[in-house]
Parts: structure tokens; sequence; C-alpha cells
């Protein structure tokens, strides 16, 4: 008989020999419960056999649970239950849930701490991943173990303690509304309308691609986007006459409000994103030698249609509630600088002698 600790990926295991030769092997949270398991195993090997035997039952009735909510059996049923129904485009989300399972295979999901996830954390830092995308990965965890919870899967969300790693923002080129002119003269006629839909109404690449009709109110003058959006919230839009008149020059012949005028299809990233790229790719920007194609994405129409709120004034939970921000202080740490009472502009205001 002979009882044993095995360290893997953060995770103590009590390899167990009974007198019977049967033997079990049970993962434990930590080291100071291994031990103390260790110790009992022990002492009931050189008991009485009902003693190791009703110890051993244990450990085999342990053994089923784990397997069976196991961090890869909880993460598939997360996928399957959650991810493929509510999200828009789950692959980037299973993608991470399966690096992740590689890691955790071992574990049962009520074993996972927070000890656990640091060593994740420094085992991706090591791999060269850059912060933005291991805090990704924390997120879509933190995400995963609030849906177990909720489904009685596990009794306690240890991830409630991590903290994400700190980020730097990406400040990219501001969306200045003549260049983004320029770049529509360059865009083919064909694909006009969508950018134009996406600029007017500050949506989603995604949510403009998958527009449908009946997400149209004429009557109203708005468009909705569902429970499919990124954050999982509905939202109603206003139209503009440039939007109307976006949708006005579409054709109802597709199943979707922008389709490929070849195919009758949804427009896919690749299409878009290429036909994006063509037209920037000819607008130059700069001053002399720092003369260079504009580096304007698609979302910066986004960001354009947000800040020219900001700029007029709209209050910064009117303007969370139209992009379909999950919460207002994410708006606000992002478009706050643009607010017309924001300390910077107000300190902007008096250098320039009052002048905006």
């Amino acid at each position: 008989m002979g009882v044993c600790f095995r360290r893997s990926r953060d995770s103590w295991f009590v390899d167990t020999v009974w007198p019977d030769g049967v033997r079990t092997r049970v993962s434990m949270p930590n080291k100071s419960t291994a031990k103390e398991e260790d110790i009992k195993n022990r002492a009931a090997c050189f008991n009485e056999p009902h003693v190791w035997k009703k110890k051993r039952t244990e450990h085999l009735r342990y053994k089923s649970k784990e397997k069976s909510n196991g961090f890869p059996e909880i993460a598939d049923r997360y996928v399957a239950d959650y991810c493929m129904n509510n999200n828009r485009s789950p692959k980037s989300k299973i993608n991470r849930i399966k690096a992740m399972t590689r890691y955790f295979s071992t574990m049962p999901i009520n074993a996972l701490t927070v000890q656990n996830v640091d060593g994740y954390i420094s085992a991706r830092k090591k791999q060269g991943v850059k912060n933005d995308t291991i805090n990704y990965d924390i997120a879509v965890l933190k995400h995963m173990f609030r849906w177990a919870k909720s489904r009685g899967y596990v009794d306690v969300d240890p991830l409630v303690q991590v903290v994400l790693l700190k980020r730097i923002e990406r400040v990219g080129e501001r969306p200045d509304e003549s260049v983004i002119d320029r770049i529509f003269a360059k865009l083919a006629p064909v694909h006009v309308p969508l950018f134009t839909f996406i600029r007017e109404t500050g949506c989603r690449h995604g949510e403009a691609t998958s527009l449908i009709w009946d997400q149209v109110d004429y009557v109203r003058s708005s468009v909705v986007f569902h429970t499919t959006t990124k954050s999982g919230k509905a939202r109603e839009v206003p139209l503009t006459p440039a939007a109307l008149i976006a949708l006005s020059s579409m054709p109802k012949r597709g199943k979707t409000v922008f389709f490929h005028p070849r195919t009758l299809k949804k427009y896919s990233d690749n299409q878009t994103e290429r036909a994006w790229r063509s037209a920037t790719k000819k607008v130059m920007v700069g001053a002399g030698k720092a003369v260079r194609p504009t580096k304007l994405r698609i979302h910066d129409l986004r960001h354009a249609y947000a800040i020219k709120l900001a700029e007029a004034g709209c209050a910064m939970h009117f303007i969370s509630e139209v992009l379909g921000h999950s919460s207002v202080e994410f708006t606000r740490r992002v478009y706050a600088r643009y607010s017309p009472d924001s300390a910077s502009r107000a300190v902007l205001v008096a250098l320039s002698g009052g002048k905006t």
C-alpha cells in the first residue's frame, strides 16, 4: 500500500493503493487539504477492513462525481447550452474555452481555486501571450463560472477574487469626419449603403451585416437590435435621414438587408473588411514625410458616432443605451473625454482663450 502526492498544473492529488490492491486517485483543491486526506487514508489502511473499505468507497464515489463534474464536462455544457444559443459569433469564445480546458483537463469544477487561475495566467505569460488576450480568457472563465453557479454545478464562484491584468488601452487614430468622407468616396457604390448604415447608427459591423427587415421600424424611424447582440441587450436606435436613404437603396431580395449583389447572401466579414481596406489604402493622411494611408477601421465608424454624441452634450447613459454597452461606466471611460463638461476639454478651452 502506498500513498503519495502528485502535483500537476498546481493541482494536488491523493494517490492511494488500498490493502486489497484497489487504487484511487482523487484531486484536492490545495496542498493542506491533500495532506489531511493522506493522513486519514494512512490511518484507515492500518485499521479494521470495514474502516478502510468505507473510506475507499467514499473515494470511489467522489471520483465518480468528480468525473461527471470535471472542468471539460462543464465547459462542454456551457458551450452547448449557452454559447451556441446566446452568442452571435461563438467561435472566439469556444477557442478560448478549448485552451483553458487543455490546462484544467484533470480538475473537477468545484476544486478550481484562485491559485489555479494564477497558474494558468503565469503559463500563458510564459508563452508570450499579451495581457489583453489573457484578460479575455479570464472574462470568459468568469462568465462560465457565473453560469455554472446559476445552474447548480458549483456552490461557490472563486473567480470573484481574480483581478484582471493591467492593459494598455488602444488609442487609435481619431475618426475624422473629413477622412471618413474621403474613404466613402473611394468605396465601390455597392458597399456604400452598408457602411453608411454603420456610420449613421453606431452599430457593430456584425449587427449591420446580420440585419433583417423585421428589425426596421419605419413608423418610429428606428431600428431594433435584438438579444443576439454582443452584450445580450436589446436596444432601439433612431434612424437618421442618411440611414433611411441607405435602407431604401437596398432591394428586398436577400435574407438580410445588406447582401452580396452576386450571391444574394449575407456579407462575410472578409468581404466587407477587404472592401474597407481597399478604400482606406487610397486615402492618405498626414503632412510631409509623415504622409501615409489612413488606419481607420470599420469599428472606428462606431467610435465616430459615439464621439459626435458626446461632443454634442448627449448624456453618457443615453450613449451607452444606443451603443448597447454592458455598463455606463465603460461608455464613460472611453468617451467622457469628448464630453463638453469633461475636465480635459474645460482646461483646453481655458488655455485657448475660450475658443472650442
